[in-house]
C-alpha cells in the first residue's frame, strides 16, 4: 500500500485487527468447520536486542538462556535490528530434515520482517518494535503471535501492531484463517450476541461492540478471507489468527481510540 495511504490508515483505524463484538443479529454457527488443535508444548519467547541505529543485525535470544524443546525440536527467538526497527522472530532447529529446517526458518523470519515493506517504512526515521511470543512448536507446527508498536515519523501518534503466524514444518508452508474455519460463519458470530473478546475491559468491550454494530457480515467475511500470511499482493493482512488449546484467536481493525485492534475468541465446543 501506498505510504500516504498507511498514514491515513493509521489515524483511522490502526494497522491491526481484533476481537469484536455483540449485536441483536442471531446467528446461526452450526456450519462452523474447524480443525482439532494440536497438542503443542508452549516455547519461551526472548527478549529482544536493543535496536542498532547504524546497521541491520541479526542476534539470537539473550545470552546465557536456553532454547525451548519439544520432541527433539528445538526453538528460539532471534532479532533483526536496523535502525529504528527492532523486530523478534522464531527460529527452530533439530526438526530432523536439513531441507525442511531451512525452509521453516526463511519463510518464519520473511513473513515477521515482511511488515517492514508492506507498509513502506523508512527504518531510519519510522519507529517500529515488534515482540515475538511462540504459542506453540511441534514437529507439525509453529504458531508465532507479534505485538509491538509502530511510529510512522509523519503521524500524529504510535499504534499498536497485531499479527501471526502458523507454519506447517513438514511443507514449509503457511496456515491460514480458512483451514480453523469459515470465514462467512466466523463473521457472523462477530456480528452475534454470542461473540466473545479476549483482553478487554467492560467499558472497551462496550465501545466495541457498538463499533462492530455498524459494520457487515459481508465487510468481515472478505476481511477474514484475506486473513493472515502469505501475503496477497504488496498489502499486509489487516486480520491475523492462530489457534491455541481447542480455541481459535482472530483479530478486527478498530479505530485509535479503542485500541486499534482487538481479539475474537471461537471456542467451538461452546458454540
Amino acid at each position: 500500500m501506498k505510504r500516504s495511504m498507511m498514514i491515513t490508515a493509521l489515524l483511522a483505524a490502526g494497522v491491526c485487527l481484533a476481537a469484536g463484538c455483540g449485536s441483536k443479529n442471531k446467528v446461526d454457527l452450526s456450519s462452523s468447520h474447524t480443525t482439532a488443535a494440536e497438542t503443542m508444548a508452549s516455547a519461551a519467547s526472548e527478549e529482544a536486542s536493543e535496536p542498532s541505529e547504524s546497521e541491520a543485525t541479526e542476534s539470537s535470544a539473550e545470552a546465557g538462556s536456553k532454547p525451548a524443546s519439544t520432541e527433539g525440536l528445538s526453538t528460539s527467538v532471534e532479532t533483526y535490528s536496523s535502525g529504528k526497527v527492532s523486530i523478534q522472530y522464531p527460529a527452530v532447529s533439530q526438526l530432523g530434515n536439513s531441507q525442511a529446517e531451512e525452509k521453516v526458518n526463511a519463510l518464519l523470519k520473511e513473513n515477521a520482517l515482511s511488515i517492514i515493506t508492506a507498509q513502506e517504512l523508512d527504518e531510519s526515521k519510522d519507529s517500529l518494535s515488534v515482540q515475538c511470543k511462540i504459542i506453540s512448536a511441534d514437529q507439525k507446527r509453529l504458531t508465532a503471535v507479534y505485538t509491538g508498536t509502530l511510529t510512522v515519523q509523519s503521524a500524529a501518534h504510535p499504534v499498536s501492531v497485531f499479527y501471526t503466524n502458523t507454519v506447517d514444518m513438514n511443507k514449509a508452508s503457511d496456515i491460514g484463517f480458512s483451514t480453523y474455519a469459515d470465514p462467512a460463519t466466523m463473521a457472523g458470530y462477530v456480528m452475534s450476541d454470542a461473540c466473545e473478546f479476549e483482553g478487554l475491559d467492560k467499558e472497551t468491550e462496550a465501545a466495541v461492540k457498538e463499533y462492530k454494530a455498524a459494520q457487515t457480515i459481508d465487510s468481515y467475511t472478505q476481511l477474514f478471507k484475506n486473513a493472515d500470511f502469505p501475503l496477497k499482493g504488496s498489502s499486509f493482512p489487516e486480520s491475523f489468527s492462530y489457534e491455541d488449546k481447542g480455541a481459535i484467536y482472530f483479530s478486527i481493525p478498530l479505530p485509535h481510540s479503542l485500541g486499534d485492534y482487538a481479539l475474537v475468541k471461537f471456542t467451538p465446543e461452546t458454540k
